[in-house]
């Protein structure tokens, strides 16, 4: 009786691309990159640089992590392809007394509370396109009466006119 060794395979995880990160992290905050160097003290080159390695030095990461308002290990752990689903968990100890800040930032709250805003304004364009609708038929209307005014006037003026002229034709007669 033979028994059959079976290899398994071992899952080939990928290696953490931190550039990669610090770049998704950037652009959620919104940043350029001159814009996170001026945070953190590096030239937009750097930050192109940095953003291009797979690996970078705790002491770079730790400097980014502060300027992108997250935590070195939140970038360690981020899950690249799930992202936009992640919670960011920014901690802030401030100095003396022990002062400890938590900070929470979840990028789907952050989508639906502005598509609750898009929406009330939409809301509120269309309020005002069928007010100035309205505004507009009202117009039309009052020009309307304007116009028929000016008839009925130019009418009674013409009356006028011709009673006039009949007064004056029987006077020289």
């Amino acid at each position: 009786m033979s028994t059959r060794v079976r290899k398994s395979r071992r899952m080939d995880i990928t290696k953490p691309h931190y550039g990669r990160r610090i770049a998704l992290l950037r652009n959620i905050h919104k940043l350029s990159q001159g814009q996170l160097g001026d945070r953190t003290g590096y030239k937009q080159q750097d930050i192109s640089e940095f953003e291009s390695k797979q690996e970078l030095p705790d002491e770079i990461l730790e400097i980014l992590a502060k300027g992108l308002d997250t935590s070195v290990t939140y970038i360690k752990e981020m899950d690249e392809n799930g992202v936009g689903t992640s919670v960011f968990y920014v901690q802030d100890q401030g100095h003396g007394n022990g002062n400890f800040n938590t900070n929470n930032f979840n990028p789907v709250d952050k989508i639906l509370e502005l598509v609750e805003e898009n929406k009330k304004l939409y809301e509120r364009l269309l309020a005002a396109e069928k007010a100035l609708l309205a505004a507009e038929k009202e117009k039309a209307d009052m020009q309307q009466q304007v116009i028929a005014l000016q008839k009925d006037a130019i009418a009674a003026l013409q009356q006028t006119n011709q009673a006039l002229q009949d007064l004056l034709g029987n006077t020289k007669a």
